[in-house]
């Protein structure tokens, strides 16, 4: 037994050696990236002893393979169309290897270029502020850090495939982190990702967080809160949770994760972001216990976990492999979240998480908002959504005159195709099935938007181009007429299409020929007949004079009162109200008001506003010669639809009098409703339709 001992310690003298000779020559630094793991390309430290000041400092090691390694950082995070320029939140950068530290520079906006000749490794050394609270950024304080992928690492370009190691050296009052990646090892704070789209989709959280898990079909998923303080019920959110996964996992019937993780960060703030395995989730402490913001969180969570199978896994094939440095463009943003948007609250429906009614009003809310957008006259869905990078996420006064949203249009668009699909299969289909083919086709080479058409139209059993390009691909109004097969009023007729309307003109001017021809009999006879009623109408004057004379006595009290009333407005700039009123006066421009300065933030086109040439940032600051301070709507209330209005504003120094004509606010309303008596065919549609009863029905599988 003794030789085996002294052969073992002969080897580990030998390895000791090895390693004592590699921190005097290639620096500690190369040591570090020697690891079990082959594969394992870049490994980083994420420091967050400075996050009280917003700081992250982070420490990259890079094994070198090229005398040049070039690193670069990601300029947008995937579900968020919009160049953040990540790269301006780097305050300062090194580069060293050993001891020694190496020569680099930046070659464009995102790129760095280090000389890397003779070395077998090398770290970067960067600090990054961390202070914008969204769901695609980083934030990061005294209490809690969320840390996205994209706004974070900087990487090798041409290895974005390999594993990309993380480590969290936490301050010492934080007890827990958590994300969606795997952890390696005894360490709570050391995570793999399998490549950089892996890195990228999965945010981490840090701090004194609450975590709640559950399971559906046989898969753990958590809802983990981050700035509980007491308001949120973690247990009961989770219970309801546990009710969307299902619903979803029920529609789609296949299960495409492992594990699945609700990032709920409770920061009074708004917006959620999808993840392959995760999402993140902003709201407000007081969203709980409040019944409408709650229902709203609980639509934004189903949201963002429908995203799991519908953009996560079947993308647009443009969207299939991202390129982290430019723009990646499609036309099917409103697949993408308009078809989710539409989904989000029937998933609450079909969970029992919303009424029939609380349902149908918040679908109507979309179609009230895209009616009330003027936009949608300029800007088509198919455009929406090829211009999200320019547009959507960079919205200005005039947006809501000439953009439409993906989302909002989108989900009308998405409620309109899957009634029309119902319609025309008296619901053995719907857009349900039509998701469903689309994962199971193209859930792995993406789709394009002839694809995507082509499978509606088979599906539908009827060609649905024409619908496709009038409700996308064009600006025209939506026909809401295939709802009524599903029970559902609509909320208005369209307008006739040019070939029916000419038909309509040739049907009316023959009516009218037949018509001038009877108004001519007529009127022959009507010349007779006025003769005989002249006199009686004379007859009828003398006797209407005689009592009108009597009434005038015993109003001329009540007309001396209404007279000292206008006069005593008039003394004050204002016209009395009288009891016939037009309908709601509407000036068509917005304004806000601080520090007792009101500026005009919004004006709408073909408004008595834009017609006499108010202009935005003017400030207002009299109307009929008294002060403003607050909101100009405030005065409405002393006018009519008609009155006149002297405006005085302030155009950058400049003092002028406008004069506006006040005019009506379109008072119809674009509310959808159930139908009252609804046939039995349309009772069936509609209970098809609420309740997903034509969906698969074998248990969702694993994939």
């Amino acid at each position: 037994m003794k030789p085996i001992k002294t052969k073992v310690k002969t080897k580990t003298f030998k390895i000791l050696s090895a390693i004592l000779w590699a921190l005097l020559f290639l620096g500690a630094s190369e040591v570090f990236a020697v690891t079990d793991d082959e594969k394992t390309a870049l490994q980083y430290t994420v420091d967050l002893e400075d996050a009280r000041n917003h700081y992250l400092t982070i420490k990259v090691v890079v094994p070198v393979v090229s005398d040049t390694t070039e690193l670069m950082m990601a300029v947008w995070t995937p579900g968020s169309y919009l160049v953040r320029e990540y790269a301006r939140n780097i305050d300062s950068m090194t580069v060293t290897s050993g001891d020694r530290e190496l020569e680099f520079e930046k070659i464009r906006k995102n790129r760095w270029l280090v000389e890397t000749k003779g070395i077998k490794s090398f770290e970067v050394s960067y600090r990054l502020y961390c202070n914008e609270m969204s769901v695609r950024t980083n934030w990061v304080g005294n209490q809690y850090a969320m840390i996205n992928g994209a706004p974070t690492f900087i990487t090798v370009p041409d290895r974005l495939d390999q594993q990309h190691e993380v480590q969290l050296l936490l301050p010492r009052n934080w007890t827990r982190s958590a994300t969606s990646l795997k952890s390696v090892g005894d360490n709570p704070h050391r995570f793999v990702a399998e490549n950089f789209d892996e890195l990228v989709d999965s945010p981490i959280v840090a701090g004194n967080v609450s975590v709640y898990p559950f399971v559906v079909g046989g898969i753990e998923h958590q809802l983990v809160n981050v700035g509980e303080s007491g308001y949120w019920d973690g247990t009961k959110a989770a219970t309801d949770l546990k009710k969307i996964v299902e619903a979803h996992q029920e529609m789609w019937g296949v299960v495409p994760y492992d594990r699945y993780m609700f990032i709920n960060m409770i920061v009074e703030s708004g917006g959620g972001l999808e993840h392959d395995n995760s999402s993140v989730l902003m709201t407000s402490r007081w969203s709980f216990r409040d019944r409408g913001r709650y229902k709203s969180w609980l639509s934004l969570a189903s949201h963002e976990f429908f995203h799991t199978w519908n953009i996560r896994r079947l993308r647009p094939k443009s969207l299939v492999t991202y390129d982290y440095e430019n723009e990646v463009y499609t036309d099917s943003l409103w697949i993408a979240e308009g078809i989710t948007s539409y989904y989000e609250d029937l998933a609450l429906l079909r969970a029992g998480l919303l009424s029939r009614s609380e349902f149908l009003s918040r679908l109507s809310g979309d179609v009230e908002g895209v009616q009330r957008t003027g936009g949608r006259k300029l800007q088509s869905l198919k455009d929406s959504s090829y211009d999200a990078w320019i547009k959507y996420y960079r919205p200005d006064e005039n947006s809501s005159n000439t953009r439409i949203s993906y989302y909002s249009k989108g989900a009308v668009a998405a409620f309109l195709l899957d009634a029309r699909i119902r319609k025309l299969t008296k619901g053995e289909k719907s857009l349900d099935d039509l998701m469903r083919k689309l994962f199971a086709d193209y859930v792995t080479t993406g789709y394009t938007t002839d694809e995507f058409r082509a499978a509606a139209s088979e599906l539908a059993g009827e060609d649905l181009s024409d619908w496709f390009a009038s409700v996308i691909d064009s600006t025209d109004e939506l026909d809401y007429s295939d709802i009524e097969a599903i029970g559902v009023i609509p909320p208005y007729k369209k307008s006739a299409t040019k070939a029916t309307k000419e038909s309509d003109k040739k049907e009316s001017d023959k009516k009218e020929s037949d018509k001038k021809e009877s108004d001519k009999k007529e009127l022959d006879k009507k010349e007779l007949d006025k003769k005989d009623s002249d006199k009686k109408e004379s007859d009828k004057k003398e006797s209407d004079k005689k009592e009108s004379d009597k009434k005038d006595e015993g109003t001329k009290v009540l007309a001396g009162l209404s007279g000292l009333k206008d006069r005593l407005a008039s003394a004050v700039g204002v016209k009395a109200r009288t009891s016939t009123s037009r309908g709601r006066p509407y000036l068509g421009f917005r304004t806000s008001a601080a520090d007792g300065i009101v500026k005009v933030t919004s004006v709408k086109p073909n408004s008595p506003a834009s017609d006499v040439g108010i202009n935005i940032e003017d400030e207002v600051i009299a109307v009929n010669g008294f002060r403003i301070t607050s909101s100009v709507d405030s005065r409405l209330s002393q006018y009519e639809v008609g009155d006149e209005l002297e405006i005085l504003i302030s155009r950058r120094g400049q003092l002028m009098t406008l004069n506006l004509t006040i005019g009506q606010l379109e008072s119809s309303s674009y509310r959808l409703r159930f139908v009252s008596r609804p046939s039995k065919e349309q009772r069936r549609q509609l209970d098809l339709w609420l309740n997903g009863k034509n969906k698969q029905d074998e248990k969702p599988v694993k994939k």
